[in-house]
């Protein structure tokens, strides 16, 4: 029996035994059917060429969803290319302490499936997407520059920045250039004539400095002014004071809980604390 099989020349199975043998034939149907169960109404970064890799093992229950989502994945996005192994029969590829493990471009790695919110699954991948990205960066270095230039800050705001950050490598890898995701594009046949037509929306773009003089902010909330970052985190800080309060609380029991592995009980004084972690997750904020 062969070491691998190529499914689609895009699907590895390594090798195509035990589970994954058993799974090949979903794998395929969602390959020639494009029916999908768990990404169909999910963003996944599809601009840009992406290997994600899976180890799975023949006695893990939910590993079966995971080889099911990668089928899923290969159908959707063209530029992904997926290798999964079946570590029942094969090395570990990469060290892991669980399955299902994923791995994105031989670098950004996460235990587990969301299966309750496929959502974390495309916020991974955006993740991933962004984390590899060869122009990042430059693209970083250049936004840092300007906003170093006019005595302007980046968004405060870390799951907008990441959103932001996304779009503009998308338009890189799309069109060439980090256009202003905020701005529409005047479509052209063409990249170099998609930029003569488009230069002023290159970013940092030039309507930039006067909207945030004139509002705090920049169109996109990519830039804002000292005085609006003040505000912002003034507000929040006011906003959240309780549950800043219980993270601070939080952050004297974990000094505390040095001490007790020393002087003993720390295994159920842990257990307290992550109570304490589990309450205080339903309350923080969604951005």
């Amino acid at each position: 029996m062969s070491d691998c099989e190529v499914l689609f020349d895009r699907v590895y199975l390594i090798p195509p035994r035990g589970l994954l043998e058993k799974a090949k034939g979903v794998i395929l149907e969602k390959l020639n059917s494009g029916v999908l169960k768990y990404l169909s109404d999910i963003e996944i970064p599809c601009s840009r060429s992406m290997l994600v890799e899976l180890v799975v093992d023949d006695e893990c229950e939910i590993c079966p969803v995971a080889v099911e989502i990668i089928g899923e994945l290969i159908a959707k996005c063209d530029k992904v290319v997926s290798k999964i192994y079946n570590i029942s029969y094969v090395k570990e590829p990469f060290n892991i302490s669980a399955t299902p493990t994923f791995r994105v471009n031989g670098r950004v790695t996460w235990i587990g499936v969301p299966t309750g919110d496929m959502s974390i699954f495309s916020d991974m991948l955006i993740e991933a997407y962004i984390r590899t990205h060869p122009d990042l960066e430059k693209l970083i270095l250049k936004l840092k520059s300007f906003a170093e230039q006019y005595e302007f800050s980046r968004c405060p705001n870390e799951t907008i920045y990441k959103k932001l950050l996304y779009k503009l490598l998308s338009n890189i890898d799309k069109y060439g250039y980090p256009y202003c995701p905020c701005r529409p594009l005047k479509v052209a046949a063409t990249t170099q004539e998609i930029l003569e037509l488009n230069r002023d929306k290159i970013c940092p773009c030039i309507y930039a400095v006067t909207d945030v003089k004139l509002k705090g902010r920049c169109l996109c909330g990519l830039f804002w002014s000292k005085s609006e970052i003040d505000k912002y985190i003034s507000e929040r800080s006011e906003k959240y004071k309780s549950i800043i309060a219980e993270i601070d609380s939080i952050g004297e029991d974990l000094r505390e809980l040095k001490i007790r592995v020393i002087t003993g009980g720390s295994k159920r004084f842990l257990e307290a604390v992550i109570r304490r972690l589990e309450r205080l997750y339903f309350y923080l904020p969604e951005d």
